[in-house]
């Protein structure tokens, strides 16, 4: 008899399950997976023992020359089933480009027997209300000149923003973190390290989680609590929002970006390209870190000042 490899003595009128003992030989079973990697089940799918290559009894009698494979069971994942509601009242979007509110309709795709969420999106329904309010928000920072100098202008100014916060740049900045809660400013996650080869949304899913866990863990070491998230580069999928929203946090991009990180433009380019694309209800992109900081900084009175000129409030994203 062949038992997965050389030849093997059994004595004569040995069953088939006697043999499977006798040599210890038992298939590993595979295990039901949830769709976040917990075990479900441990032993789901048993395997199976073949008899000259088919299935057979345990109590079969084994003769000369017949050969024993053990196979070993499969793991699996659960499937996933789609969950929709609608949601009461009116909402930001999720990921949010506008501070118009909605009601909308959330879609999640959740495990079928654990329930752990893989994805969601949030549909509109209807017509957008549209407040005569702008937010301007500051990504890739702490930096000590640019952000420390932005700040200084928003509090003389009496403008309330919002700073998305590279984590790892905020543990080696904390005061300027401090400063940014101080004057009433929202303090948002912008991921640990800023990645963007793989784009974020191409990450895996250990590590785009922990981009976030990272920054969230460092901001709270600073006394705050981030109820937003912005992705780098707004690299953003369901699959991303889903992750930002177990942590709490809501997803937000932009609908103005005048590319003042690209660098080329004088002051009174970059903000008259702000003032172009301003709308109620924008949200407006700047970066008070990662490019040509200096340039957003001097145009920054001029697109206050428009903002103002145009009725419109500059409010922080909450």
């Amino acid at each position: 008899m062949t038992v997965e490899g050389p030849p093997v003595q059994l004595p004569a009128g040995t069953t088939l399950a006697r043999a499977l003992r006798a040599l210890g030989l038992r298939p590993r079973a595979g295990r039901l997976l949830a769709v976040d990697g917990r075990v479900l089940l441990p032993r789901a799918n048993p395997g199976r023992v073949y008899l000259n290559g088919l299935p057979a009894s345990p109590q079969a009698v084994l003769r000369d020359g017949d050969r024993i494979e053990a196979v070993d069971g499969r793991d699996e994942v659960e499937g996933t089933v789609r969950r929709v509601r609608a949601l009461p009242g009116r909402r930001p979007g999720n990921p949010r480009f506008t501070l118009r509110t909605w009601r909308l309709r959330e879609v999640r795709v959740v495990g079928r027997f654990s329930g752990a969420l893989v994805s969601v999106r949030y549909v509109p329904i209807g017509h957008a209300a549209r407040p005569p309010r702008v937010a301007l928000t500051f990504d890739d920072g702490p930096w000590p000149g640019t952000t420390r100098t932005i700040l200084g202008i928003l509090r003389r100014m009496h403008v309330r923003a919002t700073f998305f916060v590279v984590g790892s740049r905020a543990e080696r900045a904390p005061a300027l973190v401090r400063a940014m809660v101080r004057d009433g400013h929202a303090v948002g996650n912008h991921s640990w390290s800023h990645p963007m080869r793989p784009e974020f949304r191409r990450l895996p899913p250990a590590r785009l989680r922990a981009e976030l866990e990272r920054t969230n863990g460092a901001l709270a070491r600073l006394g705050v609590e981030p109820a937003l998230f912005r992705p780098p580069g707004g690299s953003v999928d369901g699959r991303v929002v889903a992750t930002a929203l177990q942590l709490g946090m809501r997803t937000v991009l932009w609908d103005v970006d005048p590319e003042d990180w690209a660098g080329g433009k004088s002051p009174a380019a970059l903000a008259a390209a702000v003032l172009r694309q301003v709308r109620p209800g924008s949200i407006v992109l700047l970066h008070d870190g990662g490019g040509d900081g200096w340039t957003t900084v001097r145009a920054l009175p001029t697109i206050v000042r428009g903002i103002r000129r145009m009725g419109l409030r500059l409010v922080p994203l909450r």
